[in-house]
């Protein structure tokens, strides 16, 4: 928003524009002031061969703008006399050269140095609180009420988010008052506030949300196709509204250690369970090493795989010199281990392992 700041003088209205009449009753008032200061406030700058010059654009820190902020080489007590009201925080205004070189010319001052410049744009410095700043102090206040992680919460705001602007030198972070959570229906109302504390509150907006519960999901970052594998390189983690995720494609229930794709799957699609399988190490009638692992014994044979399988999946397997059938772990392509503290009888064509 940029205010007009044409006829803002000092104790002028800031809604109404003034006209010649009280900028010059305004220039009396700054001159009368100047007499009493004494004769000095209207010596002409320290190097009297020097024009004063006109700054150009100004950033200003509180409400009103001094003849100083506008005009380098002002004597330090003019400099500090107040001139025009400052735009509101945050906000752009302009002033006419005209004005400037009237306040100069009132004081004392001979022609500025203006550079042609018709116009001098007067921002108010302010501390803009962002939105994300909000959130986290609603959320944080939510979460302890419900008892989870704030991390797990998202808010979804009534319309539009609220806008905080303090002064810089206001630097308290947002806080939380008078929250109401209805734990049921999950909506809130609070008031947030900037200051240090309840009592002294440099700004402050009444606010209505949603608070939404989310979970984890994998969103996929590129193309895969069949059989391809898929690893944590291959996607990226985003938090979704708990009541839109499907139970299969929530995080928490996915394993992406040594998984391949069961089907083409497109970039920007949320994984799901049925999208991955564990590679198949083992086929069917494939012939395997069997390794027999006891607690102070390990001994291999060879048998074959009467079952298809992954890694870690537990199937059946025939020693090839006994035909005897036992239950082996996969754990490598080719090859299954048997484990226990006896095993009986081993084929006497089984080797030990040094």
């Amino acid at each position: 928003m940029s205010l007009d700041l044409h006829a803002q003088t000092l104790g002028s209205n800031r809604r109404g524009r003034i006209g010649s009449v009280a900028i010059l009753r305004a220039a009396a008032l700054v001159i009368g002031l100047a007499v009493a200061l004494g004769a000095a406030l209207f010596a002409a700058p320290a190097n009297a061969g020097e024009r004063p010059q006109l700054r150009g654009d100004v950033t200003v820190r509180s409400d009103i703008v001094t003849f100083g902020d506008l005009v380098a080489g002002a004597p330090e007590d003019v400099a500090t006399i107040p001139v025009f009201r400052a735009p509101g925080l945050g906000e752009t205004g302009t002033i006419q050269t005209a004005r400037i070189e009237a306040a100069a010319e009132s004081l004392g001052f001979g022609e500025l140095e203006t550079y042609g410049r018709r116009h001098v744009n007067v921002v108010r410095a302010a501390r803009f609180i962002s939105r994300d700043e909000i959130v986290e102090a609603l959320t944080v206040e939510a979460a302890s009420r419900l008892a989870v992680a704030p991390e797990t919460l998202s808010l979804r705001f009534d319309g539009e988010a609220p806008t905080l602007v303090v002064a810089p030198d206001v630097t308290e972070a947002v806080a939380v008052v008078d929250m109401r959570l209805d734990t049921t229906s999950r909506r809130l109302s609070a008031m947030v506030y900037v200051g240090p504390d309840a009592n002294r509150r440099r700004a402050q907006a009444m606010v209505s949300a949603s608070v939404l519960e989310t979970v984890e999901i994998a969103i996929l970052n590129r193309p895969i196709e069949r059989g391809e594998v898929v690893g944590q390189s291959d996607v990226t983690i985003e938090r979704r509204p708990r009541g839109s995720v499907p139970q299969d494609a929530r995080l928490d229930g996915l394993d992406l250690r040594e998984v391949v794709a069961r089907r083409a799957l497109s970039a920007g699609a949320a994984l799901r369970s049925g999208d991955l399988v564990r590679p198949q190490l083992v086929g069917r009638n494939e012939n395997v090493m069997i390794v027999y692992r006891t607690r102070n014994l390990t001994l291999t044979t060879r048998g074959v795989a009467r079952e298809a399988g992954a890694r870690g999946d537990i199937i059946p397997v025939s020693n090839i010199q006994s035909n005897r059938v036992l239950q082996a772990t996969i754990v490598a392509p080719g090859q299954v281990v048997v484990e226990g503290p006896a095993l009986g009888p081993i084929a006497s064509s089984a080797r030990r392992i040094q």
